[in-house]
Parts: structure tokens; C-alpha cells; sequence
């Protein structure tokens, strides 16, 4: 009996708390922790001190949190994403951008073995190369997966490149032995935000994934190509008056010097530094030399009259 109460006053604290960090922060997402070892999340907590906050709660806490947020309508919705197919999550709490937040997880990413069991999302490849390993068992259980091997300066080498899991299928014993032999680790750990709130709104993956970089460069491309065409139109707009000045200028710069025949002025030399007094000092040294230079220049003529 004691102890139930004692359970339920946990989960009453754990509840509140994270109802409070919802409160408090303007960002809150749910990242997916599949595959994401205690070290890792360690590691990634440390890195974000001061910029978010990771909290791991069961889903029945983290819904009845949700509900009971003040100032966020709507936040509840986002259980609708947190599905048993997506598995473990946290609760990510923050004041940067929904994008911002994902990016700085994604640039964050390692990698990790293949355990027994495991379903591969991409095709797993071992590269053509040395494997360092000895020869002996190792070239019939390197075979057995399908590798190519031959023996070359007393290691075994892998002769061509070789898909040994397609994406979609099993790791059994022998390929996960294998790969650990050969210290390839094909499985992409990140934390994964699946779906954000900010600015009342829920944000879904698909939206958080946008390249912002990518979009920028193409917002400042198509500014420049609006002002081009505006520049063509024939008529005035107001935002490209210095444009137009900037180009008659140009434009009567040429015109007059093809009336009056007088070239366009060069541009101006840049100024040259003031003389100083080490300058002026090495100009005195160098006068001797010069009229030493004069006399031994001096020819027969000169002396015979």
C-alpha cells in the first residue's frame, strides 16, 4: 500500500515537472531514442547544457504532462505522433527553432555495430581493402557472407566491394561477426526529432528536415533575379530608385566619352604612405653611392676633353 502511494507521488512529480518545462520553454519536441546508448545520451545532454534540456518519461507521464500545460493550445496533439512504432522517445525542451535544434542533432550523428537481429535501413557494404586480420578461420567466415578475399603481404584482403545485409533485411550471427571482425559499423545513431511544437503549433518531420541553407540561397538568387527584370521594366519602382541613378550615371559617364573623344578616367592609384624618417634616412645613405656610381660611369672622352 505504502509503496504504491509512494510511486504515484513520483509520477505526480514527474508529471509536474515536465507540464512546468513545457511552460517555460518556447520549443518542445519528441526525439526518437532507438539505438541511442546511456553514454551517447551523456554525452549529447553535456554538449546542450545551457542551449536545451532532455528529459526520458513514460508515455502515460509525458501525455497527462501535456494535458495539463497552460498557455499552449493544442500541445496534447502531439501524442498522436508518439506511436508504438516509433518506440522509445524523450521530451526535448528549448528556445531555438524547431530547425535549429534538429540540425544540431543531426550534425551529431554516429555510428555503432549491427547487432544480432537488427533490421537494416540501408544496404550495409564492405569496401574492397585490407582487413589487417591473419590468416586462418577468418577467410571461411569472410566467405561464408559472400566476400572475395585473397591472401596478400601476410593479411587477408577483401578483392571488390560487396553488399553483405540489403536495406530491409536481418543481421544473423555470422554477418554481425563478420562486421565486428572488421570493425565496420553501419548503424546511424542520432537523436531523432519526429515532431515539434513552437508558436502554438505542431511541426512534423517533413517540415523540420527543410535545408535552410539550400532555401536562402535561393531566396537571395531570386532577389537578384527580380531586381535584373526590374531594371528592364518600362516603368518606375520606387524600391530601385538608386539602381536607376546608379545606372544613368554609368550610362552618361560612356555617352560623353564618346562625344567628346576624352577616355573614362582611371580609377584613382591609391595613396601612397608619408615619407618617414627611417625613409628619409635611407635616402641620405643611398645618395653617396649614387655619385660613386656617376664618377665610375665616367668615360675617356670626359677626361681627355
Amino acid at each position: 500500500m505504502s509503496q504504491a502511494r509512494i510511486v504515484s507521488e513520483e509520477k505526480l512529480k514527474a508529471i509536474a515537472d515536465i507540464a512546468s518545462l513545457c511552460e517555460a520553454y518556447k520549443t518542445i519536441g519528441f526525439v526518437k531514442m532507438s539505438k541511442v546508448g546511456s553514454a551517447k545520451i551523456a554525452a549529447l545532454r553535456a554538449k546542450l547544457r545551457g542551449t536545451a534540456v532532455i528529459r526520458m518519461a513514460k508515455k502515460s507521464v509525458i501525455g497527462r504532462a501535456l494535458e495539463k500545460v497552460k498557455g499552449k493550445p493544442n500541445i496534447a496533439t502531439m501524442m498522436e505522433r508518439f506511436t508504438e512504432k516509433i518506440g522509445p522517445s524523450a521530451l526535448v525542451f528549448t528556445n531555438l527553432p524547431a530547425i535549429k535544434i534538429r540540425k544540431l542533432f543531426d550534425e551529431n550523428k554516429t555510428k555503432t555495430r549491427a547487432k544480432i537481429g537488427e533490421v537494416m535501413d540501408k544496404d550495409v557494404v564492405v569496401l574492397a581493402g585490407n582487413t589487417k586480420l591473419p590468416p586462418g578461420p577468418a577467410i571461411t567466415e569472410l566467405n561464408a557472407v559472400g566476400l572475395a578475399t585473397k591472401m596478400q603481404d601476410g593479411t587477408i584482403w577483401v578483392t571488390k566491394d560487396c553488399v553483405v545485409v540489403k536495406a530491409g533485411q536481418v543481421v544473423d550471427s555470422k554477418i554481425a561477426g563478420v562486421l565486428t571482425k572488421l570493425n565496420v559499423e553501419p548503424v546511424e545513431v542520432l537523436i531523432d526529432l519526429y515532431v515539434a511544437y513552437e508558436e502554438n503549433e505542431v511541426v512534423d518531420k517533413a517540415m523540420l528536415q527543410i535545408d535552410v541553407d539550400k532555401y536562402k540561397g535561393m531566396f537571395i538568387a531570386a532577389q537578384s533575379n527580380a531586381k535584373a527584370l526590374g531594371m528592364k521594366l518600362p516603368f518606375i519602382i520606387p524600391e530601385l530608385m538608386k539602381n536607376y541613378l546608379a545606372k544613368a550615371q554609368a550610362e552618361a559617364l560612356v555617352l560623353n566619352a564618346k562625344v567628346t573623344g576624352i577616355p573614362l578616367a582611371a580609377p584613382a592609384a591609391p595613396a601612397q604612405a608619408p615619407a618617414t624618417k627611417d625613409d628619409s634616412k635611407k635616402k641620405k645613405e643611398d645618395a653617396p653611392k649614387e655619385e660613386e656610381k656617376k664618377e665610375e660611369n665616367v668615360g675617356l672622352g670626359d677626361l681627355f676633353g
